[in-house]
């Protein structure tokens, strides 16, 4: 299982959910600092940071977010923060 979460509020809210399921997360880079970061290590989750931020109000932003991630991963369960 993937998230792929575009902001810090999407992150917080899915966060118990990612570490429950020990599910890897793409994250815009801007979330590199994130406070919940160390969370998700020690559960034992892994993380990954888009190559460009991608902007979760255009779909177009988040189709190619989308794309990138299905390129790179061979899960092809994904759950995708919409706003």
């Amino acid at each position: 299982m993937i998230f792929l979460i575009f902001t810090s509020e999407g992150l917080l809210e899915a966060a118990p959910e990612i570490q429950t399921e020990k599910a890897s997360v793409w994250l815009n880079p801007d979330l590199k600092n994130h406070i919940e970061l160390p969370n998700l290590a020690a559960a034992g989750c892994d993380y990954y940071f888009l190559p460009e931020h991608a902007d979760p109000a255009s779909e177009k932003s988040v189709i190619n977010a989308l794309s990138h991630v299905e390129k790179n991963s061979r899960d092809n369960e994904i759950y995708v923060e919409y706003l």
